[in-house]
């Protein structure tokens, strides 16, 4: 299971990756756009986040990578379906937002919420599982054992 676990966190962060550079791609050859350099701004901060997560991915559980994963899907749900309304419906004057928007839905609306479903699938599995085991492998103590023990 911890193979599966592994693989499917490091291949996540891949693919993520990859989609984060095609988005640049397309950032850097459009006009310059407010929702541009803040969506890729928070893909970057996912990424710093993400890859200390797949790379120390070890086989027990780990408070601080959940912590982490949830800062992850919080964020990315955010920025993928939230950050659109929140910047077109402020900004004061009009820029190419709306085209960059237009050129990465595939990505950031699909892939990437694909993505960030299957990381709120892996997250609940992993919680899950871990809090499972640890019932099933902690010793259980006997309190009249104790009581009778002289100190």
């Amino acid at each position: 299971m911890y193979k599966y676990k592994k693989i499917t966190i490091n291949s996540l962060t891949t693919i993520f990756i990859l989609l984060t550079i095609i988005e640049l791609c397309i950032f850097m050859f459009s006009k310059n756009n407010i929702f541009g350099v803040y969506y890729l701004i928070a893909n970057l901060i996912i990424i710093f986040l993400l890859v200390p997560v797949a790379h120390n991915y070890n086989k027990y559980y780990s408070p601080a990578r959940l912590s982490k994963l949830i800062i992850i899907i919080f964020l990315g749900l955010f920025t993928s379906y939230l950050l659109k309304p929140i910047i077109l419906n402020n900004i004061g004057y009009i820029d190419n937002s709306k085209e960059y928007i237009d050129k990465i839905f595939v990505i950031q609306i699909i892939l990437k919420g694909i993505i960030y479903f299957i990381l709120i699938a892996f997250t609940l599995l992993e919680f899950k599982l871990d809090k499972l085991l640890k019932q099933i492998t902690t010793p259980t103590t006997d309190n009249k054992k104790k009581k009778n023990v002289k100190r």
